[in-house]
């Protein structure tokens, strides 16, 4: 008999009243998630409840400097790690950490935890990159919901056994979700909402993971829009079978959420390139050819057409003067479930096949040499790609022979056995159908590999982009840098790097909100692009840190491009605050040795000017000059 749909607090009665207890976050982490609902407590506050779990503080400090978080300067203490993954992201964040510790000791026979922790991992930052495109959410609170998505699963999997949460090779996850409800009451999404506001998670971000809509009428609300984007975070990852996602659903999700190919692309290979140091945060080890392995075959299934279905290759012709043989004929195959077209002559027979173009073709050869001469048309224009099918009266072996010659598939004896014409049919339908099918695809792999240097283009640059404000990022900088480095070192050239800082960030971001932050980080990406030449380079490097490089650029001409920023910026702006920037400043290549001196140098120029008051531009002390300020 099927159970009957729990209630929430039903369900977590179910999940903690088995005899099993469930992995659960640690104290500390529970405290830093009480504490986000008290509106006297600030950085220091939540910072000091951290410290009481020194391992975790590590953690943090680890996550804040990972490619998704990391700055210009390492985090080194935890109010810098605060400061840059935000309150309320290292709060969730710190149950997922201490969740996935407590998970360690757990042993579940037929469960494979490591996979778990890897695919919540990957859909982690899938999820992320997500939100950023369709600018959801902040990055942390993103990453985290992402990560404990199907902690459910986990759950019933402690307390019911692997065997609650199994997905056969031939199965599929709804099929899984309908078969829980039927059998417990609940499925593992709802366990995984009813956890997460447990654990303290706002409710909308709770029940963003059911796959059931919870609020009636909720369709193109941000939580309706926060589920369609955990769905395809869910949908863009790989079953622990194997088994190839479904693109079909990966297509239309992010059709709903306005994404192209291209943008699920370029998710996909920022996800690949931070998987592997996101999960040595979290204590995992995984190899780069590991990670490949698993985002190519997500690529490719992304990158497959739909099968073709095409009924016109179980349309079938039928050629003959005699309207008594082609009648037989029609009721035989449409009693097999064929579409038939019939044609007297082989004039009418070349019309059809030119408008109508079916690729299985009865021919009577009893109408003599123009049949024939329709046959060898037939087959000189259309090669394989069409089934032909003699029908002969004459039993001898050179009629036999005469149309094989002249291009026919087979041939069959009349009187004709209707089983026997259908299986021929059939046959022929098949062959068609299949080589049709490889030629479409054999025409993909053409386009792909014509496309393949221009979408790996449009990837790198993805991966290299800012989402918020369409700059570099840090790792467009890695690669870029170096060789320009370089090549201004060879060439003697002077190379200028300037490093800005938005003053009081986190101030706008608390008092305003993220939204406001939001703007006025655009806005400073707008006046750096707008103050800045074609050949120089332009990034944002952290939260609220940005970088810029200037080839053949003197001291005095740098100064001046940083004054000209920093008053722009500092000028009044519609809708926004009142915004300032510290700059730092510092000229290579000939007084650094490599690279990463030159940006050590602007960015002690950089707090030298926060220290002196913000909203100045300074020179890093290894130039001509000591210092300048506003």
């Amino acid at each position: 008999m099927p159970a009957s749909p729990l209630t929430d607090p039903e369900i977590l009665q179910a999940l903690t009243a088995e005899n099993r207890p469930l992995p659960s976050p640690s104290a500390v982490a529970l405290e830093l998630m009480r504490a986000l609902e008290r509106r006297d407590l600030g950085m220091r506050d939540i910072a000091n409840i951290a410290r009481k779990d020194p391992a975790l503080v590590a953690r943090m400090i680890q996550l804040a400097n990972s490619a998704i978080f990391a700055g210009m300067r390492p985090a080194v203490a935890i109010e810098e790690a605060v400061l840059r993954i935000g309150t309320g992201g290292l709060a969730r964040l710190a149950i997922a950490l201490s969740l996935m510790q407590a998970s360690k000791a757990t042993d579940i026979e037929g469960f494979d935890l490591r996979r778990f922790w890897m695919s919540s991992i990957q859909r982690g930052l899938v999820f992320q990159y997500l939100s950023q495109r369709v600018g959801k959410m902040p990055s942390a609170e993103a990453f985290s919901l992402g990560l404990l998505a199907d902690v459910g699963q986990l759950a019933m999997a402690v307390s019911l056994g692997a065997q609650a949460v199994y997905i056969g090779a031939e199965g599929s996850v709804q099929a899984l979700l309908a078969q829980q409800l039927q059998q417990y009451g609940y499925d593992q999404d709802d366990a995984s909402a009813v956890l997460l506001a447990h654990w303290g998670f706002p409710q909308a971000l709770a029940q963003a993971v059911r796959s059931r809509a919870q609020t009636p009428g909720a369709a193109g609300s941000r939580e309706a829009q926060l589920g369609e984007c955990v769905a395809l975070s869910r949908s863009l990852q790989l079953r622990p079978d194997g088994v190839a996602p479904d693109a079909g659903q990966m297509r239309s999700l992010a059709e709903h959420l306005e994404l192209s190919e291209s943008d699920l692309q370029g998710v996909l290979a920022s996800a690949a390139q931070d998987m592997a140091g996101m999960a040595a945060v979290f204590e995992m080890e995984l190899e780069q050819a590991e990670v490949d392995a698993e985002f190519d075959r997500l690529r490719r299934a992304l990158a497959t057409p739909p099968l073709l279905d095409e009924p016109i290759a179980d349309e079938v012709l039928i050629v003959s003067k005699d309207a008594a043989l082609r009648l037989g004929l029609r009721q035989a195959l449409e009693a097999a479930g064929h579409a038939v077209v019939e044609a007297a002559t082989p004039a009418e027979a070349s019309e059809i096949e030119q408008i109508q173009g079916p690729r299985v073709v009865v021919l009577d050869w009893a109408d003599g040499d123009s049949v024939a001469a329709l046959c060898r048309s037939l087959r000189t224009e259309r090669g394989p790609r069409i089934y032909l099918l003699a029908l002969s009266r004459d039993m001898e072996q050179h009629a036999v022979l005469n149309a094989l010659d002249a291009g026919a598939n087979d041939v069959l004896f009349a009187p004709v056995l209707p089983q026997m014409l259908i299986a021929k049919v059939q046959t022929g339908a098949r062959a068609t159908r299949v080589l049709a099918a490889a030629e479409a695809e054999r025409s993909h792999g053409l386009r792909t590999l014509r496309t393949l240097e221009q979408r790996n283009a449009e990837l790198l640059q993805a991966a290299g982009t800012d989402e918020l404000t369409g700059l570099g990022n840090r790792r467009a900088l890695d690669a870029f840098l170096p060789p320009l480095f370089a090549q201004a070192a060879a060439e003697g050239q002077p190379l200028a790097c300037l490093m800005f800082d938005l003053d009081e960030f986190k101030r706008i971001n608390d008092r305003l909100g993220h939204d406001v932050g939001d703007q006025a980080l655009r806005a400073v990406g707008r006046v750096l692009r707008q103050q800045s030449r074609g050949m120089d380079f332009v990034a944002r490097v952290g939260g609220e840190e940005f970088l810029m490089l200037c080839p053949q650029t003197t001291e005095e001409a740098a100064m001046r491009v940083a004054e000209r920023i920093r008053a722009a910026i500092a000028a009044p702006q519609a809708d926004l605050p009142p915004l300032s920037v510290s700059v730092g400043v510092a000229l290579g290549a000939a007084a650094f040795a490599d690279a990463a001196s030159l940006i050590r140098a602007a960015d002690q120029a950089l707090l030298q000017a926060k220290r002196l008051g913000r909203n100045r531009v300074c020179l890093a002390p290894t130039s001509s000059s000591a210092a300048a300020g506003n």
